[in-house]
């Protein structure tokens, strides 16, 4: 019940918030045209390098397609550095500005431009520099696909809002995205953030997506509350990033099939994939995570297997997930909190570290798997090992654990180990 009525309150606050939007840009012409991202990772002879300062250097082949992010390179940095990445793509012409007075200026509408791939440039013809989207200025945007290079300033509140877009890059720089940016731009298909450092606000990518696949490749940075809530993606993957999930930003995103993470360091907020998944698999390989309490609770899930790096689980992470079969957990150092997994009561088999190694520290706390009432198979492996109470209590009559070897009952355990 608490579930569904946040659901109903969350919805109505954004509609309310897309209402006031509308009224507030009633009576103003707003332009739509065409984009997309296409080309190829450029030479050292033919390419635009930007530096902190945001200096640059360009020369661009308008020929030249860039078909696979996976062509980018992977660059390494750090706070004080802007992340920036080679490209010809040559940045759409046509677009309104306001100049600031200062050589910095705000992009605030699509003008004449009638790209369908369209690249935001990083310069006005005047030759400021964009250090702002404005409000509304590309709202209802028509086009094939947008794409952001070495961006490193904000794009403000509702700009790109119920876009007709089907992909979307976000490739190198320090990129600021404001509240409801791209919210309700419903036909995207695919949406990557690359080698950039990111700052996602709220609601910014809330109810987005037609079967989308979403990539965060050698990203650092913060993802707000709320961001993607409510989204339509098929796929989540991290690979080789660095970020912070805060409260609800995954939430209620229901038609995701698979959410993958590798070689990241990742942090967890409460609720950030509630009711996640139709039947979803979940894949992190070499990794540390911290989840928080209540990460993903009443999830579509059918498997978890975590492998490698480290595993910090807060209270009732999975609790309520009544799709989940399978728990594969295979790293050295494993903290699972209480009821992490109660009530999941499809789970028939849990494996956690069951290997050769030694020198495994895991620790179990109270009632982690109580009431999950078709689970026969529980296999734990040696070392530092330790089992709160009760953990699997309610579970089935047959349930057979193994811990280093040894043969337990949930009876025999039910003080703790």
């Amino acid at each position: 019940m608490k579930k569904i009525i946040s659901t109903i309150i969350l919805t109505a606050i954004f509609l309310t918030c897309a209402a006031c939007s509308n009224n507030e840009i009633a009576g103003n012409e707003t332009s739509s045209t065409t984009s997309s991202f296409i080309g190829e990772q450029s030479t050292a002879d033919n390419s635009i390098t930007h530096s902190s300062d945001g200096s640059s250097s360009e020369e661009f082949d308008s020929s030249s397609n860039f078909e696979s992010q996976d062509n980018v390179t992977s660059i390494s940095y750090d706070e004080t550095t802007v992340p920036t990445v080679p490209t010809d793509l040559k940045p759409s012409e046509g677009f309104e500005f306001e100049s600031n007075g200062d050589g910095t200026c705000t992009l605030v509408k699509i003008g004449t431009c009638s790209d369908k791939d369209i690249v935001i440039p990083e310069k006005s013809p005047a030759g400021d520099t964009v250090t702002l989207i404005g409000e509304y200025a590309l709202m209802s945007l028509k086009a094939d696909s947008v794409t952001l290079f070495n961006y490193n300033y904000k794009i403000d509140e509702r700009a790109f809002q119920f876009g007709k877009f089907e992909t979307l890059n976000v490739i190198g720089g320090n990129p600021e995205i404001g509240d409801s940016a791209f919210s309700s731009c419903e036909d995207i298909e695919t949406i990557t953030f690359q080698n950039c450092n990111i700052e996602i606000g709220e609601y910014s990518f809330m109810s987005c997506g037609d079967d989308a696949v979403l990539k965060f490749v050698d990203c650092t940075g913060y993802i707000d509350e709320h961001a993607f809530q409510f989204s339509d993606f098929e796929s989540i993957s991290f690979d080789t990033c660095d970020l912070e999930l805060d409260d609800n930003s995954f939430a209620h995103c229901e038609n995701v099939k698979l959410l993958t993470i590798s070689k990241s360091t990742i942090s967890v907020g409460e609720y950030t994939f509630m009711n996640l998944g139709k039947n979803a698999d979940i894949e992190i390989v070499n990794s540390d995570m911290e989840f928080d309490d209540r990460a993903f609770p009443y999830s579509s899930l059918n498997s978890l297997k975590i492998s490698g790096g480290t595993l910090e689980m807060g209270d009732s992470v999975f609790s309520n997930c009544e799709d989940l079969t399978e728990v594969t957990i295979d790293c050295d150092n494993i903290s699972i909190g209480e009821y992490a997994f109660m009530s999941c009561e499809d789970l028939t088999s849990v494996s956690i570290c069951d290997n050769e190694n030694s020198d495994n520290n895991i620790e179990i706390d109270d009632r982690a798997f109580q009431f999950c009432k078709l689970l026969t198979d529980v296999k734990i492996g040696s070392g530092n090992v330790k089992i709160g109470s009760y953990v699997f209590s309610n579970c089935a009559d047959n349930l057979a654990i193994t811990i280093a070897g040894n043969s337990y009952t949930a009876d025999s355990i039910i003080k703790g180990l």
